[in-house]
Formats: structure tokens, C-alpha cells, sequence
């Protein structure tokens, strides 16, 4: 890390100067809430949350449907009530205990079988053979190279490297499975046989935890979306951003197609499902 490299911070604004910023630079109206009213929503849920996410929604667009800056600001050609900014956020909001609920359900079914599989196929007895088994991931994971990109390989290596850096944590391997995180858990089923993988996604389309597909790299696809949402939500953060941008501190857009994957999967994780 250089400790010399500075990064500059826009200063903190008290809630009266975020009113008034609201009001003069984004034509914001206050005649269905008051300001005292969106005062009180900008401190309860705080303006990266309320407003950042869905000033695009307002703002004009080009063309090409892609918000337009000038000298870094956008532009609003229409009043907008605070109400509108609002009722999007907490649209949003309503949808994460459906999603939290589906995700924890999938997340013990994924994460049971696959550690129950790994465990009786390969009967670890020792803290050298899990160190030998996740590097045998580690050579699975260099050949999926035709598949997924050098940043994703080399994400995996770093989960499975983590891993065996882990192994004296815990108390027993047991343990060692169950605490696993669900994308550390989804890393070590990409890196699989595909014989193993294809008994593992039998047993999780027994208990419908497939998302409606039938082929195993489909399945991954949706399982490291699924992994993204669930550290989103988890953490309060907004669905809006995830879905816009594929990386949110250089304003790096997603692709249309990559989009559609995250709405499609945030809208099937907002199915009630029966839970036995």
C-alpha cells in the first residue's frame, strides 16, 4: 500500500445543507413531504441510500439512454418531489426480507450438501489432507480458464489459498464446512469434477435449489449473482447500484445483458416460496 497516495473526500453535509443542495442543484421539491419530514428520511436512512441510487431515474439522458454530466453535474429538466426518491427506496427496501429469506434457504441447502459430499467422497482425516484437497481445487480451477476470465481464476485462487489459511480455526472439519462463507462454498463446487458437481445439483434439484436451470455452468452463473445480492442486501446496500454498475467507484456501467442476469435473479428471489 503507498502511504503517500492521497485520496480527496467531498466534505459532509449537515441534513440543512442537504435540503438545501436537493433544492437548488436537483430541483427538488418538498410540497408532498415537507423538508422537515425528508430532513428526518435523510437521517434515518441517510442520503447515499435515499437519493445516490436513483438520481439517474431524473436525470437527462442521451440517446443512448446514458445520463449526461456537464462539468461533472447532472441535469434535471423537471421538477421532482422528495416523495419520489422516496417511494423508490423504500419500493426497493420491501423486496430484502422476501430475498434474505430465499437466499438463507438456498444457502443451507447449497452449503449442506456440498459439504456432505465433499466430506464422504474424500475422507479427510487430517489438517494436510484438506491442504491437499483444496490444492487440487487449485489445479481444477487453472483449467477453467476457457470458461471464466483471469479475474474471476484469480479470484478463486484467493478464496482457496484463504481457505487453507483457515484450517486451524476450527474446532473440527465439521466445523470447518459449516462456517464456510456461501461464495467460498461456490468457489470449491466450481472447482469439482464434473461427476461430483453432478451429484451435488441432483440432490439440490430434489429440493428445487437449482433457479429453474438444468445445466451446472448456468448454475454457477445464477450462485455467484445470488453471491453478490446476498453481500448487498446483507449489508443495506442498495439493489439499484448493484444492478447499474459493475464498478461503482469508477462509474463503470454493466452491460445490458449483465443487468438483465441481476434483475432476473433478484426477481426470482422475490417469489414466496413453502418452506418445509
Amino acid at each position: 500500500m503507498n502511504e503517500n497516495r492521497v485520496q480527496k473526500y467531498k466534505l459532509a453535509k449537515k441534513i440543512s445543507n442537504q435540503i438545501e443542495y436537493l433544492e437548488n442543484k436537483k430541483h427538488v421539491q418538498f410540497n408532498i413531504m415537507s423538508k422537515k419530514i425528508a430532513g428526518e428520511k435523510l437521517l434515518e436512512y441517510n442520503y447515499i441510500n435515499l437519493i445516490t441510487p436513483y438520481k439517474h431515474n431524473f436525470a437527462k439522458t442521451n440517446e443512448k439512454k446514458e445520463v449526461i454530466k456537464v462539468n461533472g453535474e447532472h441535469i434535471y429538466e423537471r421538477n421532482v418531489e422528495f416523495s419520489e426518491y422516496y417511494d423508490l427506496f423504500m419500493n426497493e427496501r420491501k423486496l430484502y426480507p422476501m430475498i434474505i429469506e430465499n437466499i438463507l434457504d438456498f444457502e443451507i441447502h447449497f452449503k449442506s450438501i456440498t459439504a456432505y459430499h465433499i466430506l464422504t467422497w474424500n475422507q479427510l482425516t487430517d489438517s494436510n489432507q484438506l491442504r491437499m484437497f483444496f490444492d487440487g481445487l487449485k489445479i481444477r480451477a487453472a483449467i477453467l480458464e476457457n470458461r471464466y476470465n483471469e479475474q474471476r481464476i484469480k479470484h478463486m485462487n484467493a478464496h482457496l489459498e484463504k481457505l487453507k489459511e483457515q484450517i486451524f480455526n476450527y474446532a473440527d472439519i465439521y466445523c470447518f464446512f459449516n462456517r464456510m462463507s456461501l461464495g467460498n462454498m461456490l468457489t470449491v463446487f466450481t472447482c469439482l469434477d464434473k461427476k461430483q458437481q453432478d451429484v451435488i445439483f441432483e440432490d439440490l434439484k430434489r429440493f428445487n435449489m437449482n433457479f429453474n436451470v438444468q445445466k451446472i455452468p448456468d448454475f454457477i452463473n445464477k450462485i455467484f449473482c445470488l453471491v453478490s445480492i446476498r453481500n448487498c442486501v446483507m449489508h443495506s446496500n442498495s439493489l439499484e447500484i448493484l444492478i447499474r454498475f459493475y464498478n461503482p467507484k469508477t462509474h463503470e456501467l454493466r452491460k445490458v445483458s449483465d443487468r438483465k442476469k441481476y434483475l432476473n435473479m433478484i426477481k426470482e428471489l422475490c417469489k414466496e416460496k413453502t418452506h418445509e
